[in-house]
């Protein structure tokens, strides 16, 4: 998770995710790679630790034979948490992440992120992302959560509509500076428009 969502976001989704998710762990920082508990992670034989992020080689769990690319061990995966600009810095800065398989999953929703400005429609929080994570990897035979996993989203509507009240409170004291806008009303982010999302380093 990096610094800034760890100290702003009380309500972030990559927390309450955590809170969701048995065997998780949380660490903080944007350059892992002398992060003693990390590298230990990463470094245990006993799992396949693979990294939820796009990349040109990335295994897409949705294709075929996505199972078989895998392996046979536990999978321990490695979850970026921050904005999407954070998160391509922290992937660039980590080098230990660069060998290490990556997984994703083809864009097949629209983020229900509904407060936040996502730079395309596609691009998913992180909550969202665990979620369909979890309908992939069952669809797969390699989990078995049974449903459980709606809770992952029930939360967060829960949370967006709690959210969505208070901006929506013309007589509240929030942080907004200007009157809220939907989705639809927001213009595209020209800023990502033509800008690579994603990190893809030595490994695609």
């Amino acid at each position: 998770m990096h610094p800034k969502e760890f100290k702003k976001e009380k309500v972030g989704t990559g927390r309450f995710s955590h809170l969701i998710l048995q065997n998780s762990e949380v660490l903080v920082g944007i350059n892992f790679d002398e992060m003693p508990a990390f590298q230990n992670a990463i470094a245990d034989e006993r799992y396949q630790t693979v990294v939820l992020y796009p990349g040109k080689t990335a295994i897409k769990l949705s294709e075929p034979g996505a199972s078989s690319q895998l392996g046979d061990k536990p999978i321990q995966w490695v979850v970026i948490d921050g904005t999407w600009q954070c998160a391509k810095k922290m992937m660039r800065l980590t080098t230990s992440l660069h060998g290490l398989p990556r997984v994703s999953f083809t864009p097949g929703r629209t983020s229900e992120f509904q407060v936040k400005h996502q730079p395309r429609p596609e691009c998913l929080s992180t909550v969202e992302s665990l979620h369909q994570l979890l309908i992939d990897l069952n669809q797969l035979g390699l989990e078995h959560t049974e449903g459980r996993e709606e809770n992952l989203m029930d939360v967060f509507r829960k949370t967006v509509e709690q959210q969505l009240a208070f901006a929506n409170d013309l007589e509240g004291k929030g942080y907004r500076k200007r009157p809220y806008k939907t989705p639809s009303e927001r213009n595209p982010s020209r800023r990502w428009r033509d800008r690579p999302l994603f990190f893809n380093g030595a490994s695609g």
